[in-house]
């Protein structure tokens, strides 16, 4: 039996390796056009600022040891050109030439290409970050020849990566998203914390400024326009995205989506028995609403190969494997920006407006561990839930340690779970790791108060609609409350609350804010126990407000 596997890198080198170690009789063959096998896509970033100081440790393994290691023959330089699905037939096509090579199963996991505008191709110093010879070229010639300043375009993982690395190495970086924010997987007001670490770490902040042209300059720097952005650069990095490589399913016939991506089941198999496909270039099922998504993460692609791997075993090597379908990917993710994590799963608010799906959040700002040990910092983050059912439908997290929050979720996400499942999470715990009481078991307790009627909760978007003519309190310190504060407030700090409730108007709504959100669910209990019927806790408090509304 021959089983032939298009594409060498995460999902298909994670494929042939466990094809081998399921069956050593299978031949199998694994092809990729470019020269390189099984290497760290996700680490090339790295290697620019020489945080990954050796350029070998990029290879995760090579032909040579998948050939010796494994017994599977590797095609590098090689390209596949067309699919003869009746014959079971591929044209190959190298430096040799054109050949023909049959398969019985044939797996396909060709990835993505990284756009390029037209007015971009061919020009010199502008480059994208998909593979070694990328990195090679951008390592060789920005970082190697000192490069004053370069612009990086597009605010997803790769651009942000590129951004820190590259200003750690000493050039100048300028970032430009089209977006009015960085990282698309977080709403606005979290990615703004992002915002504020890039601009303290100086990087050059431009969104909302789309790339529009890029010209050669008679010195032979790069003049880049990006909407109000107008400026010469010595280098540019595009990471605006990627298209999936899906050409070779769609001429031979195999359903595609209206996106481009490879339809499969839940096996990873597409319409033709004897044809699969994994990684960038596949369709996925969304399992939080029952939609469709697609998902440019080596986490999934290595879980796709998993299932993949065992459904071919099932039927062609006769074992008994009991491993069920792929359910989809909850997108997972997280960047390291320069000291903060930014991490998310599941969807977002911008996503559930956008498929006209319930929803509400709360917002909280807990330390990563106990605010005695030394080191105490901010994690921010953010719970999206179903306002009716208090299912979880989403997470995201910026700040220290904001990874194992969002992997928290993430379990709990995966199972159905509710914001019970938060507020009585058993986390590890010792001062110098968490709190007692964790933030996600904040974020699951608050949520239960407002389940159970104990307190209201208001966004920092409604302050001034919703919200315009309540009367408005914040009851933190009046040093505080001095220092800044949301336009329209009065100050009655917490402590003299009850001394003071003759100052609160009866007859309309009341908005309590303080630093988190913590004190004023606390004057919230008290004015709700006192006679005031209509009491909201601005959730996130003035943090969360200010961060929202700051300017870029």
């Amino acid at each position: 039996m021959h089983i032939v596997i298009v594409g060498a890198v995460a999902g298909g080198a994670a494929c042939a390796a466990r094809l081998r170690r399921l069956s050593e009789s299978a031949e199998i063959t694994m092809i990729d056009k470019g020269h390189y096998v099984s290497f760290a896509n996700c680490g090339l970033p790295y290697y620019l600022s020489g945080a990954i100081a050796q350029r070998d440790s990029l290879f995760v393994s090579t032909k040579d040891t998948f050939e010796r290691n494994f017994g599977v023959e590797v095609l590098l330089d090689t390209e596949v050109t067309a699919i003869d699905r009746e014959n079971k037939s591929l044209t190959l096509k190298s430096a040799a030439g054109e050949a023909a090579l049959n398969y019985d199963v044939l797996i396909l996991s060709p990835g993505s290409t990284p756009i390029v505008p037209d007015f971009a191709r061919g020009l010199p110093h502008v480059y994208t970050l998909r593979n070694i010879p990328d990195v090679d070229a951008i390592k060789s010639e920005i970082v190697a020849h000192n490069f004053k300043d370069v612009l990086v375009v597009g605010g997803g993982f790769i651009g942000l990566e590129c951004a820190e690395n590259l200003q750690e190495a000493g050039i100048q970086v300028t970032l430009a998203e089209g977006a009015p924010q960085v990282l698309p997987p977080l709403d606005f007001e979290m990615a703004q914390f992002v915002h504020a670490e890039l601009k303290a770490r100086g990087i050059k902040l431009s969104l909302g400024q789309m790339l529009s042209s890029i010209t050669v300059t008679e010195s032979g720097r790069l003049h880049a326009v990006c909407g109000d952005l107008a400026a010469d650069f010595d280098g540019v990095i595009l990471a605006i995205g990627g298209r999936p490589l899906s050409n070779l399913a769609s001429d031979c016939g195999l359903k595609t989506n209206a996106r481009g991506f490879i339809c499969t089941d839940e096996f990873m198999r597409t319409e033709d028995p004897a044809i699969y496909a994994l990684g960038d270039a596949v369709e996925l099922n969304e399992p939080i609403l029952g939609g469709k998504s697609s998902m440019a993460l080596a986490g999934p692609a290595n879980k796709e190969a998993r299932v993949l791997t065992a459904d071919i075993a099932r039927r062609f090597f006769n074992l008994p494997l009991k491993i069920a379908g792929y359910t989809g990917s909850f997108g997972a993710s997280a960047v390291k920006v320069f000291n903060v994590e930014a991490a998310s799963v599941g969807l977002s608010e911008r996503r559930l407006e956008q498929l006209g799906q319930a929803h509400a959040a709360v917002w909280l700002h807990p330390n990563q561990h106990a605010g005695y040990y030394p080191g105490a910092a901010q994690c921010h983050l953010k719970v999206i839930y179903d306002p009716h059912s208090f299912r979880l439908l989403g997470a995201q997290a910026v700040g220290a340690e904001a990874v194992k929050r969002i992997e928290i979720v993430s379990a709990y996400l995966s199972k159905g779970g509710t914001v019970d499942d938060l507020a009585f999470h058993e986390q590890v715990y010792a001062p110098p790791f968490s709190s007692a009481r964790d933030g996600v078991n904040y974020a699951g307790c608050v949520l239960e108060n407002v389940r159970d009627g104990l307190v209201k909760l208001a966004r920092f978007d409604e302050v001034d609609t919703k919200f315009k003519d309540a009367f408005k309190l914040d009851v933190r310190p009046p040093e505080m409350f001095a220092a800044r504060h949301i336009p329209g407030f009065v100050n009655i700090p917490w402590a003299k609350l009850r001394d003071n409730l003759d100052q609160i108007p009866r007859d309309k709504p009341i908005l309590v804010t303080c630093v988190v959100g913590i004190s004023a669910f606390n004057a919230c209990r008290i004015l709700l126990q006192s006679g005031f019927t209509e009491v909201y806790d601005l959730s996130g408090g003035v943090i969360t407000y200010f961060a929202a509304h700051e300017q870029n």
